[in-house]
C-alpha cells in the first residue's frame, strides 16, 4: 500500500535502511561487472569510499545537501578514474544506486509518483555534475562542447536502458522507440516508426488532457503527467510520462523526447484501495446507523418512543444529585390511565396501544423543554420537572389531566382519563423515598375516585391532598 511520507520521516527511513540499500547496490550484477572488469580491489579504503558516496547520494535524495556540496564525490571519481572506468560505467553505477534506493522505498510502500519523479530529477542533476567532474579528471584536454555532447550521449544510453523512451518530430510522428516501448505496447519498431503518436492513444483519455500537453510542449516547456495508453491487443497500460522539447541553436523545437515509467500496477492498486475505502465507508455508515438504532432501543420505549424505565432511572439519579448539590427545586409527577385494562378488554390491545401513543404525543406538546418524560411500565408514566416547585408541578399535572379528559381518542367512544400523583424532592429524600412520595399521592388520587391530581404535602402535614 502506497502512503504519503513527509521529509523528516523520509530522511529517517533512508538512514535506517542505509545498509540494505548499499547491500542491494553492491549486489547488482552490473555493479559487480564494473568492479571486476577494472579489477578495483575490495579493500577497506575503497569500500569505505563507496559507502561514503552512497551516503552522499542519500543526502541529496533526502534534500539535505546538493551534489555540488558533497566533498566525497572527488575521491570517488578519482578512484574510478584511476582504474580507467568509463563515463558510461559511471552512469551505470549511479543508475543502479538509484534503482536500489527505489526498490527499498517501493517495498516499504513509500514510493509515490511525486517522490519517484523527484528522485529522477535529482539523479539527473547529480549525473550531470558527476560527469563534468569525471571528464575533467580523465580528459582535461578535451574540448568542452565535445565532452558535453559525449556525456549527454552516455546518459541517454543509461536512461534508454532503464525507461520507456520514444522520440517524435514536431508534428508528433514517431521517429524512435526503444525496446521497452515495444515490449509494453506490443508493437514492433517497424509498426511504430513513421506513425503518429496517437497510435497508442486510449479512447478513455480526454481530449482536454492532450490539448494541455501540446500547449505546454509547443511553448517549449517540459510536461509531466499520468497517461493511459492502449496496447496493440486493446488492453491498457498506465505510464508516468515526462515529455521534453529538444531545441536547436536558434531555439526552435526539433523533436520531443518522452520518458515513461510503467505504473500500471500502482494505479490498479490505487483503484483497488479507492474501492476498498468506498466499501469500508459504506460499511462504517451501516454500522453507525445500526449503532444509533441500538442506542435508541437501549433507552427509548419501543411503543411510544419516549424514555424507557431503565433510562429514566439513570436520569432520575443524575437530576436528584444535581438538584441537591445546587439547592434547586425538583418535582415528580407519576400518572396512569384509569381503567386501562377495561379499555383493552373492551376495544382490544390495538386500541390500547393507539391510546398510549396518542396520549404521549399530547403530553409531549404540553410539557416544557427540559422536563423528562418516560414510560414507567404498562399504562404508567413519569414526568420529572427540574427547577419546578410543588405548586408548579401540581398546575402542570392538572393541566395535563384536563387536556387528556377532553381529548377525543381513536377507537373508543368514551372519555379517557388519568390519575396523577405529585411530589417535590425534600432535603433528606433519597431516590426511593422521593419516588414513594409521588407514588403514594397517585395511590390516593385513584383511591379517591380517579381522574384527579393529588400532591404529597412537603410541609409534613397530610400525606396527600386531592386537587
Amino acid at each position: 500500500m502506497i502512503k504519503i511520507i513527509d521529509s523528516e520521516e523520509f530522511s529517517y527511513f533512508l538512514r535506517i535502511n542505509r545498509n540494505e540499500i548499499i547491500k542491494r547496490w553492491m549486489g547488482k550484477s552490473e555493479v559487480q561487472n564494473v568492479l571486476h572488469k577494472h579489477s578495483i580491489p575490495v579493500i577497506e579504503k575503497n569500500t569505505h569510499l563507496l559507502y561514503q558516496f552512497c551516503d552522499c547520494y542519500i543526502s541529496v535524495i533526502e534534500w539535505r545537501t546538493t551534489i555540488t556540496e558533497c566533498q566525497v564525490k572527488i575521491d570517488f571519481l578519482q578512484l574510478l578514474s584511476n582504474y580507467n572506468v568509463s563515463t558510461a560505467e559511471l552512469f551505470t553505477l549511479v543508475i543502479k544506486l538509484k534503482n536500489a534506493i527505489e526498490q527499498v522505498i517501493y517495498e516499504n510502500g513509500n514510493l509515490s509518483f511525486a517522490l519517484q519523479s523527484e528522485i529522477d530529477s535529482l539523479t539527473l542533476q547529480m549525473a550531470n555534475d558527476l560527469a563534468v567532474n569525471f571528464e575533467s579528471l580523465t580528459s582535461s584536454n578535451r574540448n568542452y562542447k565535445s565532452e558535453n555532447s559525449n556525456l549527454l550521449a552516455e546518459y541517454k544510453k543509461a536512461v534508454d536502458l532503464s525507461n520507456i523512451v520514444s522520440k517524435t518530430n514536431p508534428k508528433g510522428v514517431i521517429t524512435y522507440v526503444n525496446d521497452k516501448f515495444c515490449e509494453i505496447s506490443g508493437y514492433t519498431r517497424d509498426e511504430l516508426i513513421g506513425k503518429p503518436h496517437n497510435i497508442i492513444r486510449h479512447p478513455d483519455m480526454p481530449r482536454e488532457a492532450f490539448k494541455e500537453l501540446w500547449d505546454t510542449i509547443k511553448a517549449k516547456k517540459s510536461w509531466n503527467g499520468i497517461v493511459t495508453n492502449m496496447k496493440k491487443d486493446g488492453s491498457q497500460y498506465i505510464v508516468d510520462t515526462t515529455i521534453i522539447p529538444i531545441l536547436d541553436v536558434d531555439g526552435d523545437v526539433v523533436e520531443y523526447i518522452a520518458i515513461r515509467h510503467d505504473i500500471t500496477e500502482l494505479e490498479e492498486t490505487k483503484q483497488q484501495l479507492r474501492n476498498i475505502n468506498k466499501a469500508m465507508k459504506h460499511k462504517v455508515d451501516e454500522l453507525y446507523s445500526m449503532t444509533n438504532t441500538l442506542e435508541q432501543k437501549a433507552y427509548k420505549d419501543t411503543l411510544t418512543g419516549i424514555n424507557n424505565r431503565e433510562n429514566f432511572e439513570d436520569l432520575f439519579t443524575t437530576e436528584i444529585a444535581h438538584a441537591k448539590h445546587n439547592h434547586l427545586p425538583l418535582s415528580l409527577i407519576i400518572f396512569d390511565v384509569d381503567n386501562f385494562k377495561l379499555i383493552n378488554d373492551t376495544y382490544g390491545h390495538q386500541a390500547g396501544d393507539s391510546i398510549l401513543i396518542d396520549l404521549v404525543n399530547l403530553i409531549e406538546n404540553n410539557i416544557k423543554h427540559g422536563d423528562i418524560f418516560a414510560r414507567w411500565g404498562g399504562e404508567e408514566f413519569a414526568i420529572l420537572t427540574p427547577l419546578t416547585e410543588i405548586g408548579g408541578a401540581r398546575n402542570l399535572a392538572e393541566n395535563l389531566r384536563k387536556r387528556i379528559e377532553s381529548h377525543l381518542f381513536d377507537y373508543v367512544d368514551q372519555a379517557v382519563t388519568v390519575s396523577l400523583g405529585v411530589a417535590q424532592l425534600g432535603p433528606d429524600d433519597t431516590k426511593r423515598t422521593f419516588f414513594e412520595k409521588a407514588d403514594r399521592a397517585l395511590y390516593d388520587a385513584k383511591k379517591n375516585g380517579k381522574n384527579q391530581t393529588a400532591i404529597h404535602d412537603p410541609a409534613g402535614g397530610a400525606d396527600t391532598q386531592p386537587y
